[in-house]
């Protein structure tokens, strides 16, 4: 069904759901991994498993249509996500795009900036990335490098460049999110607002990247933010976690982070205005982009959620 999708990260959370879309919809892949292939690939003659290093070595992209980029960090400092993150993707970037590939980058929506926005503002493609990374952590630092890198990458070799910007992934193993506050024992503390939470199921994730791979593109560099059609508030997420809450007022929330201002270099992160602003804010999010893609969704809140719990 054409030529070859590589997709980095693989083996990873939402690496082999990609994988295991495309193979279904029965796309060649090129499997690019660190660790050990996962039981479910052996025997497949559609994957080819490529075992690479991505912060030492360039994996083979011969023949390869699109490279989605799905491999990086989730955690670390700013070294570590140098190390694991920026400069292994702008490697592999340049590589992908000196090959002839289509660059598709996995980045994430906590690019975005809450400066400048009201509560309950609509935010899309066009919402301005965070005007002020120094504020934020290490890992929207990294994803704003990562887009800043791609960018210059794909014009200086002017390849085709979709910049995929999930929301929070849930699915097997992964339910909770950062949107939703922490945790105290059995208790979720975090705002109490109708803001919606800017979730994308696992499969969801998986059909907007592998379009993203495969749908004809016109212009060289394209912004997609994927999410759900059926976004939650808190109050719906517990509901359907089957968790109890304790509810805090947003407003005194943000009032007492705005105080804490000066000292925000030295504090963590939900005592930082910008980072809690990012997280808890509330708002409303657009993903008519992913729709003209061809984002078709497949479950409601409440059954990607069940399905999840389920499979864990």
């Amino acid at each position: 069904m054409g030529a070859v999708i590589a997709v980095t990260g693989a083996a990873g959370f939402l690496g082999r759901a990609v994988v295991a879309r495309a193979r279904a919809q029965g796309h060649e892949l090129r499997a690019i991994s660190r660790g050990a292939a996962p039981p479910e690939w052996a025997g497949d003659t559609g994957i080819e498993v490529v075992h690479a290093d991505l912060r030492r070595e360039s994996p083979p992209l011969d023949g390869v249509s699109a490279v989605i980029h799905a491999a990086a960090r989730m955690g670390g400092d700013d070294a570590a996500q140098a190390e694991g993150t920026v400069a292994p993707s702008a490697r592999l970037l340049d590589h992908a795009a000196g090959s002839g590939a289509r660059l598709v980058l996995v980045s994430s929506i906590s690019v975005l900036g809450p400066a400048g926005l009201a509560p309950f503002a609509r935010v899309d493609e066009e919402t301005p990335i965070e005007p002020r990374p120094e504020r934020r952590d290490a890992y929207a630092r990294a994803k704003i490098a990562q887009e800043r890198d791609a960018r210059a990458i794909a014009a200086r070799h002017g390849a085709m460049l979709r910049i995929v910007r999930p929301g929070a992934i849930f699915g097997p193993g992964h339910l909770w999110n950062a949107h939703m506050g922490v945790t105290l024992g059995p208790l979720a503390l975090g705002p109490r607002h109708a803001g919606e939470l800017p979730l994308c199921w696992l499969s969801h994730a998986a059909q907007i990247l592998l379009l993203a791979a495969t749908a004809p593109q016109a212009d060289p560099v394209e912004l997609i933010h994927a999410l759900d059609d059926d976004r939650p508030d808190r109050a719906r997420f517990l509901a359907a976690l089957g968790r109890r809450g304790l509810p805090l007022g947003w407003r005194a929330l943000d009032t007492a982070a705005g105080l804490l201002t000066p000292l925000a270099p030295r504090l963590p992160g939900l005592l930082r205005r910008e980072v809690l602003r990012a997280r808890l804010m509330p708002l409303r999010y657009d993903n008519a982009r992913a729709h003209r893609l061809g984002f078709r969704p497949e479950a409601d809140f409440e059954t990607a959620m069940a399905a999840a719990r389920g499979a864990a």
